[in-house]
């Protein structure tokens, strides 16, 4: 594998992580890692732009996410130059507020990198499965 490419992927690596916690943590400066024109669909709920999405997370339900699989591909895209596009796969349990149950979730992110180290979300999509047995 090429250096730069693996650099780049650690970065996006750190970048989802980061991510999800503000997710979690932090909602209220989320709507700042997505351009103007970026979607945020959680649940089949579809918003787009920095407004859309700030007040959907300000409504939403707070949540505790788990990753447990992070897999992050190269899209062979036509893009500007030092522009890079990923797609990133998620998977792990999610807490929605004060539920006790644990759900099974998956995320799909589309995530481009402008070097050095700027990254923002173009689009990021969550499923929920039913709740995990006990």
């Amino acid at each position: 594998m090429n250096d730069n490419l693996e650099n780049e992927e650690l970065t996006v690596l750190k970048f989802v992580q980061d991510f999800f916690n503000s997710y979690d943590k932090n909602r209220h400066i989320l709507h700042t890692l997505f351009p103007e024109d970026g979607t945020f669909v959680v649940l089949g709920n579809r918003m787009v732009g920095h407004s859309s999405i700030q007040q959907a997370m300000l409504t939403m339900a707070t949540t505790t996410h788990q990753l447990f699989s992070i897999d992050i591909n190269s899209l062979d895209m036509r893009m500007p130059e030092k522009v890079s596009m990923y797609q990133v796969l998620c998977a792990g349990d999610v807490e929605f507020g004060s539920d006790a149950q644990i759900h099974g979730f998956t995320a799909t992110l589309l995530v481009y990198f402008q070097r050095p180290n700027v990254l923002n979300v173009v689009s990021f999509d969550e499923r929920c499965q039913w709740p995990k047995l006990s």
